[in-house]
Order: C-alpha cells, then sequence, then structure tokens
C-alpha cells in the first residue's frame, strides 16, 4: 500500500490525528467514505468522547440536522492542511453558512471532532496534520498527508 499524498489506506477504519508538533489531537477517529456513511455521521450519537471523532472523505461542507450534540470541525485540503475550522457548532445550526450551505473553498475532507478539542489542544490553523491508522485498529502501515 502506497502511503501517497492525501492517500487513505483501503482498509482502514480507523485513524489516528497527530498536530504538526506530534501532539494527538485525537486517537480514535472512524473513517467514512461511502456515501450513507458520510451523511450519518455523527448523527443521532448523545456525545462524542474526547479523542474520538469521525473523518469524512471526501467532504466540502456538513449538516448539522438530527445531531444531538455540539462537535469540532477541521476542514482539510488534499495534503492535510487545514483550510477552516469551526469550534463548538451547535446542534441544528446552520452557522456558519459557510460550511453547512457553501462547500469550503479548497476542503477536500472534514474531521468531526468532540467539542472543545481544539480549544484544549490550543490548535488555530494554519497547520498540516497527520493522519495515520490508529495502533490496534487499523493494520494498515503509517499514512501521511504532508
Amino acid at each position: 500500500m502506497s502511503a501517497d499524498r492525501g492517500a487513505l489506506p483501503e482498509r482502514a477504519d480507523f485513524v489516528e490525528v497527530l498536530l504538526p508538533d506530534g501532539r494527538r489531537l485525537a486517537n480514535r477517529v472512524r473513517v467514512a467514505r461511502g456515501l450513507l456513511s458520510r451523511f450519518f455521521g455523527l448523527m443521532g450519537q448523545r456525545e462524542v468522547p474526547p479523542g474520538e471523532g469521525i473523518w469524512l472523505v471526501p467532504c466540502r461542507s456538513i449538516h448539522m440536522f438530527f445531531m444531538r450534540t455540539a462537535i469540532d470541525l477541521l476542514f482539510l485540503d488534499a495534503e492535510g492542511e487545514v483550510v477552516r475550522s469551526v469550534s463548538r457548532m451547535r446542534p441544528w445550526s446552520l452557522r456558519p453558512f459557510s460550511v453547512t450551505l457553501v462547500p469550503v473553498r479548497g476542503a477536500r475532507s472534514t474531521l468531526e471532532l468532540a467539542p472543545g478539542t481544539l480549544e484544549r489542544m490550543g490548535f488555530s490553523p494554519p497547520a498540516r496534520l497527520l493522519l495515520r491508522p490508529a495502533p490496534g485498529l487499523s493494520p494498515q502501515p503509517q499514512l501521511t498527508l504532508e
């Protein structure tokens, strides 16, 4: 399996997300590649535990309909560079319109994380994230989006 720029392991079900300084932003992020898994995402979950989330690939905008909890969002380009971040997006919210009604310019995928993750980690763009199969959860080799 190649670790080409922007490629995903074919069978990785979970990834971990690392910041450029090596700190772990999340250790168990489910990968959603299919139309239905991306549409439903985290819909219906009462909470997103710290360190967990979902990576929607491809995804340039999101909806908050039928969500039961707030989430933090990171929109990534093909190289893993964060092109937009939103903290504590509320359930049923249409704001900001630029992530719910209009595709985010340059985005190729979206990370939905537990609310407060970005604040707790002191995260602010710009940053290029490292996404790789989560240890013990996916048998594939490391993936870099650098």
